[in-house]
């Protein structure tokens, strides 16, 4: 006869399923090949609800514009708003491709919860790592004269403004962004997969027979809470500085606290 494990934690036979997967453990009655997947990339219900959350990111950035005060000119905000657009839609196309990696093999997980998993991971690191990178490129800006890098700024003061500059920018920014992606996943999900694995297998036992619930909360309702905090973050990142202490009362050089304010 088969030796079988029994998880008796006292929490009930979810929490034990989620103990289980941590410990590498399979749960016979659970499986997920006995129910149906969920996949980031599946169907006309999957294709409409990333769209869904491409139109959330946009609306977080127009209700970050409406509390400014003073707002910043439309064309800059604009300008600043469109570089985030961009880095966000192909942020997006990688944590798809991430999260279907993740996904492959002696995984228990499925693609839409290692979306959810890494999105929430990548936020949270991504937030510092690109912390941490703004005051680099500040740094070498000005080290370096490259004015045309001086980030929120696109044109020589009194010009209009260049669209050039701004397409250099945008393209620096989104290559950061997904790089950041992609550092995140090699330094700290890669060495951690199957702990994580495990963890959130046991996290998604309860929703595999709702596999479009599932795939709304961890591609929609999860993404778009931490959008909110991502974009108001990256929005005063990216913002011009001098016009970022004006818009914070212009008092000082607050430019480290105000990347969070």
């Amino acid at each position: 006869m088969e030796d079988k494990v029994v998880f008796n934690t006292g929490q009930g036979p979810w929490f034990a399923e989620v103990i289980a997967n941590v410990h590498g453990q399979d749960v016979p009655e659970r499986r997920l090949e006995d129910s149906e997947k969920c996949f980031v990339i599946a169907g006309t219900f999957a294709v409409f609800v990333q769209v869904f959350l491409a139109i959330s990111a946009v609306v977080a950035l127009v209700w970050k514009r409406h509390g400014e005060e003073p707002k910043r000119d439309l064309t800059i905000w604009f300008m600043d708003t469109s570089k985030q657009g961009c880095s966000l839609f192909m942020q997006h196309l990688v944590n798809i491709f991430l999260a279907i990696v993740f996904a492959q093999g002696e995984t228990k997980a499925s693609e839409c919860i290692w979306y959810g998993a890494n999105f929430a991971i990548a936020t949270i690191c991504g937030i510092f790592l690109l912390t941490m990178y703004m005051r680099l490129h500040r740094w070498a800006v000005d080290r370096f004269d490259l004015y045309w890098l001086h980030s929120g700024k696109y044109g020589h003061p009194g010009d209009p403004p260049n669209w050039r500059w701004w397409l250099a920018q945008m393209c620096v920014w989104v290559f950061v962004t997904c790089g950041e992606k992609f550092i995140t996943a090699a330094v700290v999900i890669m060495p951690l997969h199957d702990t994580i694995d495990g963890l959130i297998a046991g996290f998604e036992m309860p929703m595999k027979p709702f596999p479009k619930f599932e795939l709304v909360l961890n591609m929609v309702i999860m993404p778009a809470v931490l959008n909110v905090v991502f974009v108001w973050v990256v929005d005063n990142l990216i913002m011009d500085s001098d016009l970022k202490r004006e818009l914070h009362g212009g008092i000082g050089d607050n430019s480290e606290e105000d990347e969070f304010g």
